[in-house]
């Protein structure tokens, strides 16, 4: 069944977030008392906080202070992406022009909350949520990446089978959301993952970058091939 849609991962995929991400779940962790490996923290982002928080501190802990931690660390993001802008990947604004091109309809969905993509958007000067019809956010979902809530709900908003539409990530976490969904998974390396990370996670195929993907567009888009959902 051919693409009709690609929805898009916004951290690591199309904005050089996640070591600003690092950083804020970094301070909001030491404001509690916590000492997590730099390493530890960012294996995990990708995630919400929802997921992310009981994976380096254990569930104990985040029944004691995860709701904290979530509001701290939003704290911490739009105060360090304020003063230290974030760039785009180069390539996005050309990739979407050739999506569009070809007929196909465009999404986002992210693992942060609304006020977290608009500060990473504007920091970065990246005017996409123009070219969108659909944008999902963990405000519209129960559960984040990498359960399939945000794929799900992105492919019900567009009105189409998880078959007919593509998912653009960077992390594994995208890549289970994706499995989870029955939804195909392009893997960017950008976020810092490996090929080989990518493709045990589900990825059809796996590119540097935007600019890659664009330069390889019909091949990616031909090997994105649905596996029946989880």
């Amino acid at each position: 069944m051919a693409i009709e849609a690609v929805i898009f991962d916004v951290d690591g995929t199309l904005v050089d977030t996640n070591p600003v991400h690092v950083d804020a779940w970094q301070r909001a962790l030491r404001r509690y008392g916590y000492a997590v490996p730099d390493a530890q923290v960012a294996e995990e982002v990708g995630k919400g906080g929802d997921h992310l928080v009981p994976s380096v501190i254990g569930d104990a802990e985040d029944a004691l202070h995860g709701d904290e931690l979530r509001e701290a660390h939003g704290e911490e993001f739009l105060h360090l992406i304020a003063l230290r802008p974030v760039r785009a990947f180069p390539g996005v604004d050309a990739l979407f022009d050739a999506l569009q091109a070809r007929g196909l309809r465009l999404a986002l969905a992210t693992s942060g909350k609304m006020p977290y993509l608009d500060a990473t958007l504007e920091s970065a000067h990246l005017g996409v949520k123009l070219l969108v019809e659909e944008i999902v956010t963990a405000d519209d979902v129960a559960s984040s990446k990498p359960a399939p809530d945000l794929v799900v709900v992105a492919v019900r908003k567009l009105g189409l089978t998880p078959a007919q539409c593509a998912l653009v990530g960077d992390t594994p976490h995208d890549g289970e959301a994706c499995r989870q969904a029955g939804v195909p998974f392009i893997g960017l390396r950008c976020g810092g993952w490996s090929e080989e990370a990518l493709r045990q996670a589900g990825a059809s195929s796996t590119w540097a970058d935007p600019v890659d993907l664009l330069q390889h567009l019909d091949a990616a888009l031909a090997s994105a091939v649905a596996a029946p959902p989880a």
